[in-house]
């Protein structure tokens, strides 16, 4: 016997979390709150996840195992890699349209760094970004997009800590949209590696 097919998938739900996340913090996510976005109602969001930490840690989960996924469609379509990296980079905090929503996705990011539990799956984020990034340099070193001497190591995570620390100068004093300025730090970033600057040095 099976069951009745769920009329909202747990992929819309992580997308109502996101989206509640950035309006109102994690002090005001409420299974109420997520459900209303969602189109469902809090019982069922209990019945599913069982209570609001469960959401929250299948939430964090999902978020480390999309990674992957996320680059593969860049990759399909972007053939460049490092229009592919950018274009992720850039893209990733879609839902960041203010400086008020960047801040209630930091105090998000408190709780990950104090539960050891979603730590692990934020940590795994973290790892997943980084080899993901490693990858793409390394294509573009592969194809004479990038010096031969660049580290892919060491690029990517210099292009992850302009993109992390981009995202909090641009709430500062930033103007724009959010992925022009990200855009803007990561191209920066890879200029100096890029093949055509070294070959114009000559």
């Amino acid at each position: 016997m099976t069951g009745r097919p769920r009329s909202v998938s747990d992929d819309a739900i992580f997308e109502a979390v996101a989206a509640v996340v950035s309006a109102v913090g994690p002090k005001g996510l409420t299974l109420a709150a997520v459900a209303e976005r969602a189109g469902l109602t809090a019982p069922a969001l209990t019945q599913r996840f069982g209570s609001k930490r469960g959401l929250l840690v299948a939430f964090a989960t999902r978020e480390a195992a999309n990674v992957a996924g996320i680059f593969a469609d860049a990759r399909a379509a972007h053939p460049d890699p490092l229009t592919a990296l950018v274009a992720t980079l850039a893209g990733l905090p879609s839902g960041i349209t203010t400086p008020e929503s960047l801040a209630n996705n930091l105090a998000f990011l408190q709780l990950d760094l104090t539960d050891p539990e979603l730590r692990t799956h934020a940590v795994a984020q973290s790892r997943a970004l980084r080899a993901e990034i490693a990858a793409l340099v390394t294509e573009a070193v592969q194809g004479g997009l990038l010096t031969a001497e660049t580290s892919p190591e060491t690029l990517a995570a210099d292009l992850y800590a302009a993109y992390c620390g981009a995202m909090l100068t641009w709430a500062v004093d930033g103007t724009g949209e959010l992925s022009d300025w990200l855009t803007d730090h990561l191209e920066r970033t890879l200029a100096p590696h890029r093949a055509q600057v070294a070959d114009a040095s000559r």
